[in-house]
């Protein structure tokens, strides 16, 4: 069954290009919006779309290809900030959805799927941004508000904790570690490793944007009018303990000096997205059996 046009933004990002995959062994036709300077390399077998600098354009881009729905994912990421990264963060992560929410209500198009994160909840709280890129994360759910009330378009946020998977290129906890592994002369300090580690395989991540996106498409009234879901693992770890799965899975040890570091400014012991649990998912991988695959490529 041939599906509905979707947009999405972030495509060529690590969950984006493992759901445009997906997505696309699902029978949906995908338009993938990329930045015209943009470095990464072409998404095989989609039609990418250069994103028009003028808002009016991006209306016409959108008549044109008549979406169902969007899906954003693009987002300028700093867990600390500098003063010269502001004006990229705002235009990313505010003035960009703004622009793409505006475009898809004057094109008639029904929903609007956009992507949270864990560190907009410090300590669990309904709002309490952990750094200034979980703010700028919020300013745009806040804008939500005002396009729900003029307009029909449904606008729902996906809240994530940590991910990972294969092809991962990031800098997080598990590229580092498999690199540290890879070379046993060096060491890695880290804090105490008391803090609690939610972790999802990319895999039941797409598996959750899949559900979600099918619940807009065909069955939006299981929403029952909530506007924020969140993905949350079965099983979570302190990051001591992880770091004892990923040896155990690996059959080599971790050269790290535990309690070398201090812990960050506002560091996260517990996360907890704010929201309700997305309803018919739960994560079918488990933390060794991801590990596994992750460390094979």
């Amino acid at each position: 069954m041939k599906k509905n046009p979707v947009v999405i933004t972030g495509a060529s990002g690590f969950i984006g290009s493992h759901l445009v995959s997906r997505m696309r062994e699902h029978g949906y036709t995908l338009f993938p919006l990329i930045h015209k300077n943009r470095n990464s390399q072409p998404i095989p077998g989609v039609e990418e779309v250069e994103i028009p600098l003028d808002c009016r354009d991006l209306i016409s881009l959108f008549q044109e290809i008549k979406p169902a729905g969007i899906i954003h994912l693009a987002t300028c990421f700093r867990p600390a900030h500098t003063p010269e990264i502001i004006p990229e963060m705002i235009r990313a992560n505010v003035e960009f959805g703004t622009i793409l929410l505006e475009s898809a209500v004057k094109s008639g198009v029904k929903w609007f799927l956009n992507t949270g994160t864990f560190w907009q909840n410090y300590e669990g709280k309904c709002y309490d941004p952990v750094n200034l890129y979980a703010a700028t994360k919020q300013a745009l759910e806040s804008i939500f508000a005002y396009y729900r009330t003029v307009s029909q378009i449904q606008i729902v946020t996906l809240c994530l904790n940590d991910t990972y998977g294969s092809g991962d290129t990031r800098k997080k906890i598990f590229p580092l570690w498999k690199e540290l592994m890879e070379h046993p002369e060096r060491k890695m300090q880290m804090s105490a490793g008391e803090q609690i580690m939610d972790v999802l395989h990319v895999n039941d991540v797409v598996d959750g944007f899949l559900l979600l996106t099918k619940m807009l498409e065909e069955e939006p009234e299981r929403l029952f009018g909530d506007h924020r879901f969140y993905l949350s693992a079965k099983e979570r770890y302190s990051l001591r303990e992880l770091a004892g799965i990923f040896e155990k899975v690996s059959g080599k040890t971790l050269n790290i000096e535990w309690g070398a570091r201090p812990y960050r400014e506002r560091e996260v012991m517990d996360p907890r997205c704010y929201g309700k649990p997305l309803p018919g998912w739960e994560n079918r991988i488990t933390l060794e059996e991801g590990i596994s695959r992750f460390l094979k490529g």
